[in-house]
């Protein structure tokens, strides 16, 4: 249409600037029905797609809002009961070594009341020992006592003679029975 008006004015010998009447009343009218056409058939189309897509994207908005807040409430929560777990973490631990710590005394003293009742059982046996030796030092000596006295009644012990009989009776008392050397504290008590 424009082209048309250009030629229009070329052909009338006025300038491109001149206003026409003809020419502004077609301009007017395809103006006019362009415009009812698009205001009956495009423009509800277009408006109710503009309006699908505004909702389309307010329930985006909305739904990325709400998923943010979830997300927000959810490290919360994560982040609660991580540090739940690590105080449950802590106290476990403190409970355990406060156990091992217990059971490594409850062990010690165990072991020391072991020791000390070994000692004690190792003493009495010590003791028991002790009385044995001194038991058959005593028969011993009343044995040998016997044997030197059986010596002297059957000879007249009389100098050189009486000497022999007393180192018979030795030399029989060491044979006839089994003397045990102890220790000089075994013996002293």
């Amino acid at each position: 249409m424009l082209l048309a008006a250009v030629v229009a004015a070329e052909g009338s010998g006025g300038s491109f600037t001149d206003l026409n009447p003809r020419t502004a009343i077609v301009t007017w009218v395809a103006f006019g029905i362009t415009f009812v056409l698009l205001s009956l058939r495009a423009w509800p189309r277009l408006a109710a797609t503009l309006e699908a897509r505004e909702l389309m994207i307010a329930e985006g908005i909305r739904k990325a809002e709400e998923a943010e807040e979830r997300a927000r409430m959810l490290v919360e929560q994560q982040t609660r009961l991580l540090d739940e777990a690590r105080r449950e973490a802590h106290q476990l631990l403190a409970a355990a070594r406060a156990e091992g710590e217990h059971q490594a005394k409850a062990m010690l003293q165990s072991a020391q009341a072991a020791m000390a009742d070994e000692r004690r059982q190792h003493r009495q046996e010590v003791a028991r020992e002790q009385a044995a030796a001194l038991q058959e030092l005593r028969q011993a000596a009343v044995e040998l006592t016997l044997l030197t006295v059986a010596h002297l009644m059957k000879r007249d012990l009389a100098g050189e003679e009486a000497r022999r009989a007393a180192e018979e009776a030795v030399e029989d008392a060491g044979t006839g029975l089994k003397l045990h050397r102890r220790s000089p504290d075994l013996v002293s008590t």
